[in-house]
């Protein structure tokens, strides 16, 4: 007759029942021997939804066939009797498939699929699905739509398929391919395989418990969660965890004609170490002290929270310091550049770029929000401000002739710096010199001796490394007019422990003296001295037969004083070619008898004269 089953469906219990027990009756139903009424047919294997929103779990009994969850009722070839295979249908299902190893297939709509344990296949389909594989070595494929895919414990593959996926590995070591769209994969702790696809894909390790270590231009992988991953192809950017991580993007456009940029690179927490390299690029520090290389392409770049330090390189990037002091280089292009909060040093600018230094929030151009513009290296300029507000204007460089060749807007700069310590005024016989121009034996007028001939020139150059090893070496601007009597008479910038001349009524009243020598980094909290966050710059010194006062920039400073703390501070060969012109500075005494011009301040007497 062509039927291989029955069952009896009696007051909600099924039953099978084989074909020799079951007889057709006059009027052409099927029997048993105990005459209840059977059905032709039976479970299929497959455990069908209806066109709705279903819930099949281990309690569904909505198939036509009356397959159930766990029921065992596997009758596929090769099938255990707790292997499942669910088609869902069209609606928002929720699939429980339990044990076994399953076959889900969630069909149209938004779907949440759970394998449990067993090697699962899950299908999300069409629509917006979540698919979590449970325990064991499960496959995963979202299809179209946007997904999310958990593979749980075991080795499980995870396929995103269409639209912008996010791939959760989990535990175990797992492969994640992201199809098309743009995808999101965490691999967890394991050895983890990522293949993009096309679009804007990102690996992220923001749950790493180390820093990691990334570089898309090699593919080598280290550190944290990372360290023992690799990368097939297609992956554009990291996202890292919340330490100090070193993620580095590779020289290349994007990987589709959909890739807005070719690397996002984001930090997270920690002192990160960012490097875009070609192509265009979206990089942001996030929390902590960054340090951010935009490379070659137009680049987005955001410091974040901290004192970054950011350099935009080549093309016309935007740059956005963001909360913290931070130090910003713009390099060659047309470039926009945000300070942010907090206050910022901003150089290595040219015609065509835009600054805005930014406004610390509820501040009023306080202490915490003095942005330097550093104009050191450009071409002559002339600058106008705006008659409104001294903090905004335009920057007009000019040619040999006095022409506007180009122009620089900026805005919100509390001090600009016309001149780094290279580039100080020094006044001789023959008129003001650079500092950096004067050698030995240069003649320079000095204020107790009249002209007297320079024995010794010394330069220390400082980057960015050394500054954020010994941040008490930061410079220290004094900016035009604030020492009195309209000097110095332009901006001048000093090592901190340069000291200056002062004189007025308060050097008399609390030191019985009318002049008196104080250092730059006491004279801060004094309106118009500001220690300044620098990428770099270089301390230059001069030497005489004995210690002088000079003509910096119209005010008076002093030469190069040798004692202890100042020799051990330098290079043996500068501190050799200064004992081999004065020998007795060898000796205590020697150093003794080399004394300072002036009285020199503590730090606690320098403060009675900036209340």
């Amino acid at each position: 007759m062509g039927i291989s089953y029955f069952y009896i469906d009696a007051g909600g219990a099924k039953c099978q029942v084989q074909p020799d027990c079951v007889s057709q009756g006059h009027d052409g139903n099927w029997y048993d021997d105990q005459g209840h009424q059977c059905h032709v047919g039976g479970p299929d294997g497959y455990v069908d939804g209806t066109p709705g929103n279903d819930l099949i779990d281990t309690n569904y009994t909505g198939d036509p066939q009356h397959d159930m969850i766990d029921h065992g009722d596997a009758v596929l070839p090769g099938a255990a009797p707790n292997d499942d295979y669910v088609r869902a249908g069209d609606g928002n299902d929720s699939v429980y498939a339990n044990l076994g190893n399953d076959i889900v297939y969630g069909g149209n709509g938004n779907d949440q699929l759970y394998g449990g344990d067993g090697a699962d296949s899950l299908h999300g389909d069409a629509g917006n699905d979540r698919l979590y594989g449970g325990n064991g070595n499960d496959n995963l494929h979202g299809g179209d739509g946007n997904d999310v895919l958990y593979g749980g414990p075991g080795d499980d593959s995870l396929y995103g398929d269409a639209g912008n996926d996010t791939l959760i590995g989990e535990e175990g070591h797992n492969y994640l391919s992201g199809g098309d769209g743009n995808d999101v994969f965490n691999g967890g702790a394991g050895a983890d395989t990522f293949s993009g696809g096309t679009g804007q894909d990102n690996i992220d390790y923001s749950h790493s418990s180390e820093a990691v270590d990334v570089n898309l231009t090699t593919g080598v992988l280290s550190g944290g969660d990372a360290g023992n991953d690799s990368i097939t192809s297609g992956i554009d950017g990291v996202i890292g965890s919340n330490y100090d991580d070193h993620l580095v993007g590779f020289d290349q456009q994007g990987t589709s004609p959909a890739d807005t940029f070719t690397n996002e690179l984001y930090g997270g927490g920690g002192n990160d170490t960012i490097e875009g390299m070609g192509g265009d690029d979206r990089l942001y520090g996030g929390d902590g002290n960054d340090l951010i290389y935009a490379g070659a392409g137009n680049d987005t770049v955001d410091g974040g929270c901290g004192d970054d330090t950011i350099h935009g390189d080549s093309g016309n990037n935007l740059l956005y310091g963001g909360a913290g002091n931070d130090s910003i280089e713009g390099g060659t292009g047309n470039d926009s550049i945000y300070g942010g909060d907090g206050s910022d040093y901003i150089s290595h600018v040219h015609a065509g770029d835009y600054v805005d230094g930014g406004e610390t929030s509820g501040l009023d151009n306080g202490p915490e929000d003095k942005d330097t513009l550093d104009l050191t290296g450009t071409a002559p300029y002339h600058i106008v401000y705006d008659p409104t507000n001294h903090e905004n204007g335009t920057v007009n460089f000019l040619d040999d002739h006095g022409n506007v060749t180009g122009s620089l807007d900026f805005h919100s700069i509390e001090c600009i710096i016309p001149c780094f310590t290279p580039g100080t005024l020094i006044a001789t016989p023959k008129g003001e010199r650079a500092v950096e121009e004067l050698r030995a034996g240069d003649r320079v007028i000095t204020r107790d001796n009249g002209i007297q001939e320079i024995r010794w020139v010394g330069q220390k150059a400082m980057d960015w490394k050394a500054f954020a090893a010994n941040p008490h070496l930061k410079p220290i601007l004094i900016q035009k007019g604030s020492l009195g009597d309209g000097l110095p008479e332009r901006d001048m910038m000093v090592s901190p422990n340069h000291r200056l001349l002062v004189a007025n009524d308060r050097t008399a009243l609390y030191f019985d003296e009318h002049e008196v020598l104080v250092a730059a980094k006491h004279l801060v909290n004094h309106k118009g001295v500001h220690e300044v966050s620098s990428i770099g710059t270089a301390y230059v010194h001069f030497m005489f037969d004995a210690h002088e006062v000079v003509l910096s920039n119209g005010a008076w400073t002093e030469s190069f004083q040798p004692g202890d703390y100042t020799l051990k501070g330098m290079g043996n060969a500068q501190r050799n070619e200064i004992y081999d012109l004065f020998p007795e500075l060898k000796t205590l005494e020697g150093l003794e008898a080399y004394g300072a011009a002036r009285k020199t301040l503590k730090r606690h007497e320098a403060m009675l004269l900036v209340k």
